[in-house]
C-alpha cells in the first residue's frame, strides 16, 4: 500500500510533483511531469491549473526516472491549490500545493522520533539466534541507495544539515553492536563476527557516526526499558513493576556505557504506558516519553488541549512527574505503513505527497510542537521494495528542507524541543495502552498465549519467593531475572512473530537458577505431640533443615478446612542448619479431621503436606 497508488498509463507510469509543496503568494514555481516506463512508449497528456491547459502534448517514457517541467506563478491568495493530468479523458494524477503568506503561525517544531530497536537477539551460551541487529546496518537491503536502514540513518544525518531528529537506539541493540564490535559473536549457523573484521568495524562505524551526531547537537537519543517488555501490562496487569524498574536502570546503564549519552528521553517499547511507569522513569531521571495519539491522549485526563503541545504527566499521589509528547497516529502511520514503490517516479510522487500532509498540518494544526513516532527500521525492510523506501526517505527531507526554508517548521529533536518549549498542561490520567489500542497482540491472538504467560508469571513467582527466602537479591536471583527479562521482550510475544522456543529457552534458564535453591530448604518432618483435644491448642511440629549456606525466612501455615481453624508462623532457619518451629491450632469439634500444612514464601507455596489426626473429647479435670 502507499499514499498515492501506482498509476499505469499504456504502458507508462506518469506522476505531477512541483518542485516544494509551499510557496508564498506569486512565487514562481516548477511543475514537474514525471514519467517512467518502457523506453519508447508515450501518452497524451493535458494538465490543468486553475482552469487553465498549462501543458498539453504526448510525454515520452525512459526505463529511468524522467521529466518535463514547466514553470508558472502560483496565484496571489493563499489557500491549497491543485494540478490535475488526464489522458484521454481521464485524471491520471492530482497534485496539492499550498499558498502561504507566512503571516498565521509561528514556526512548528517537527520532531521524527525513530524507534531503531532488535529484540536481544541471542541465546543463554550468547549465540546469535535472529541475525537482525547485524544485518540491517551492514547487509546491501537498501542497493543502490544505501546499505540497511541502521547506517541509512546516519547516512541522511550527514547529507542533510537541517535535519535534526531523535533515535531510540534500543538497549538491547546497542548491547549486540557493542558486543559484536569488542568480543565478537557467533550466530547458530555459525557464520562469527570476530572484533577488527570488515563486519565489526562497519558496526563500530555506525556507532560512531551516531554518537558524533549526538555530540554535534544534531539528534536525541533515547534510552528505553532493555528487553523492550509491555511495561504498562507487565505493571498493571502481572505485578511485575519491580522487572520494568530494574530494566529501565539497566538501559539508561547501557546507553552511557556504549554511547557515552545521559539519556533525558526514553522510548516506551510498543507505547505500553502506565502511569505506574511515572514514578519509574522520574527516579531514573528520564524527563520525557512519546505516546500515541488516539491510543493514549484521547483517554487521557487533565487540561488537555491538541497534541502538538507537551504534557506534564503527573502522578498525583507521588508528586513524580515527567513530560509526554504525543505522535500524530495519522502521519506516523502513512511513513509506517504507506510505503510500497513501484519505481523512483512512484516513491517521488509519495515523498512529495507525504511532504506536502505535513506541512499543511504544520500550519494548519495548533500548537508549536507536531511529533511523529515510529519503527526506524521496518518500514523501510518490511516494503515490498525497500530500496525505493531509500530513495523516498532522502527525498522527503529534501521537500521538508523547502519547508525549513521557508520559515514554516524547524526539523528539531526531542531533547531541543524540551529545552526550547516547556510543558504547562497537566494530566493526571494516561491510560494503560498500547499504540494498537489493546494488548491482544501480544496476549489473545495466539491461542497459546495464555499458556505461556502463566509460566512466566510461575517463573517471577519463584523467583519473588526466593528472595523473600534470603531477605534478599543474590547472584542466583540476579540471573534469573536477567534471564526473565530475555523472556518477556515484546517480540517475541507478538503473534506474527511469535517465538515459543526463545520465550521456553529464557524461562527454563530463569528457573534453572532458582528452583535448585527453593529445595535447598526442606520438610524433614511433621508431628503432634501428645494427642489432640477438642477445644484445646493442638501442637503441629514442623522440622525444616536449610542445606543453604544462606538464613532462610518462611512462613509455616497449619490449617483444618473443614473445621475453620488456621493459624501461621514465621520461621527463620540459618545456614545449613536443622531448626523445629511448632504452630498451635484448636479444634471446636472431635473426630476424625485433616491437617493441612505448608511452606510458603511471599505467594508461593514451596510445600503442602495433610495429615489425618484424630481430635479427642476434652474431659474436664475433677472438681476433687
Amino acid at each position: 500500500m502507499s499514499l498515492i497508488p501506482s498509476k499505469i498509463v499504456n504502458g507508462v507510469e506518469l506522476y505531477l510533483v512541483l518542485n516544494k509543496p509551499v510557496f508564498k503568494p506569486g512565487e514562481e514555481a516548477k511543475l514537474h511531469i514525471l514519467a517512467q516506463g518502457e523506453r519508447g512508449r508515450k501518452i497524451p497528456v493535458e494538465v490543468i491549473s486553475e482552469k487553465n491547459v498549462v501543458f498539453s502534448g504526448e510525454v515520452h517514457a525512459d526505463s529511468e526516472l524522467a521529466a518535463s517541467i514547466i514553470v508558472f506563478n502560483t496565484p496571489e491568495k493563499p489557500g491549497v491549490y491543485k494540478i490535475t493530468a488526464r489522458s484521454a479523458g481521464s485524471i491520471i494524477d492530482e497534485v496539492s500545493y499550498m499558498v502561504y503568506s507566512g503571516e498565521q503561525r509561528a514556526v512548528k517544531k517537527l520532531a521524527f522520533v525513530w524507534h531503531n530497536h532488535q529484540a536481544p537477539n541471542y541465546l543463554p551460551d550468547n549465540t546469535i539466534h535472529s541475525p537482525w541487529a547485524y544485518t540491517y546496518l551492514y547487509s546491501d537491503i537498501l542497493k543502490p541507495y544505501g546499505k540497511a536502514p541502521y547506517s541509512y540513518h546516519v547516512e541522511m544525518l550527514e547529507r542533510h544539515g537541517d535535519y535534526h531528529a531523535t533515535f531510540n537506539l534500543s538497549p538491547s541493540l546497542l548491547k549486540q553492536w557493542d558486543v559484536a564490535v569488542k568480543q565478537g559473536v557467533v550466530f547458530e549457523s555459525g557464520e562469527r563476527i570476530s572484533p577488527g573484521d570488515e563486519k565489526a568495524t562497519a558496526i563500530k562505524n555506525v556507532i560512531d557516526r551516531y554518537r558524533d551526531a549526538f555530540r554535534r547537537g544534531q539528534i536525541d537519543v533515547l534510552t528505553s526499558i532493555y528487553a523492550h517488555t509491555i511495561g504498562g501490562f507487565l505493571i498493571d496487569v502481572l505485578g511485575m513493576e519491580d522487572v520494568v524498574r530494574d530494566e529501565v536502570k539497566h538501559g539508561v546503564e547501557v546507553t552511557w556505557e556504549v554511547l557515552g549519552v545521559e539519556p533525558l528521553g526514553a522510548w516506551t517499547p510498543e507505547m505500553a504506558f502506565s502511569m505506574r511507569m511515572v514514578d519509574i522513569y522520574y527516579d531514573n531521571e528520564i524527563e520525557y516519553t512519546i505516546l500515541d495519539e488516539k491510543c493514549h491522549f484521547e483517554g487521557a485526563e487533565g487540561r488537555k488541549a491538541s497534541i502538538y503541545e507537551p504534557y506534564i504527566a503527573l502522578n498525583k499521589d507521588s508528586g513524580k512527574h515527567i513530560v509526554s509528547y504525543f505522535r500524530d497516529n495519522e502521519l506516523s502511520n502513512i511513513l509506517s505503513f504507506k510505503n510500497n514503490f513501484k519505481s523512483e517516479a512512484h516513491a517521488l510522487r509519495n515523498a512529495y505527497e507525504a511532504a506536502f500532509l505535513i506541512t499543511r498540518k504544520a500550519i494548519s494544526a495548533p500548537g508549536r510542537i507536531m511529533t511523529l513516532a515510529l519503527d526506524g527500521e521496518n518500514w523501510m525492510t518490511f516494503s515490498s521494495n525497500p530500496p525505493l523506501t531509500a530513495f523516498y526517505y532522502d527525498k522527503l527531507l529534501v521537500y521538508l528542507e523547502t519547508a525549513v526554508d521557508a520559515g514554516i517548521i524547524k526539523l528539531a529533536s526531542l531533547r531541543e524541543i524540551h529545552e526550547e518549549v516547556p510543558a504547562t498542561r497537566i494530566l493526571t490520567k494516561i491510560p494503560t495502552n498500547t499504540w494498537l489500542c489493546s494488548f491482544k497482540k501480544w496476549r489473545g491472538e495466539k491461542p497459546e498465549h495464555e499458556e505461556y504467560w502463566l509460566k512466566a508469571v510461575e517463573a517471577y513467582e519463584k523467583i519473588k519467593a526466593y528472595e523473600s527466602m534470603i531477605n534478599g537479591r543474590d547472584s542466583f536471583s540476579e540471573k534469573a531475572r536477567w534471564a526473565l527479562w530475555h523472556a518477556l521482550d515484546s517480540d517475541y510475544w507478538w503473534a506474527e512473530f511469535w517465538s515459543p522456543r526463545i520465550i521456553d529457552t529464557w524461562l527454563n534458564e530463569a528457573v534453572k537458577h532458582i528452583e535448585p535453591r527453593l529445595k535447598g530448604l526442606e520438610v524433614r518432618n511433621i508431628s503432634i505431640p501428645g494427642q489432640a483435644l477438642a477445644g484445646m491448642p493442638v501442637q503441629v511440629k514442623v522440622d525444616l533443615e536449610n542445606k543453604l549456606e544462606s538464613p532462610l525466612k518462611v512462613t509455616v501455615k497449619v490449617s483444618c478446612p473443614d473445621r475453620q481453624c488456621f493459624n501461621e508462623k514465621i520461621v527463620e532457619v540459618p545456614g545449613n542448619t536443622t531448626a523445629s518451629t511448632v504452630v498451635e491450632v484448636v479444634f471446636e469439634d472431635y473426630g476424625p479431621a485433616i491437617l493441612t500444612i505448608s511452606v510458603v514464601s511471599a505467594s508461593y507455596t514451596l510445600y503442602t503436606f495433610t495429615k489425618e489426626i484424630t481430635v479427642h473429647p476434652r474431659i474436664p479435670p475433677s472438681p476433687f
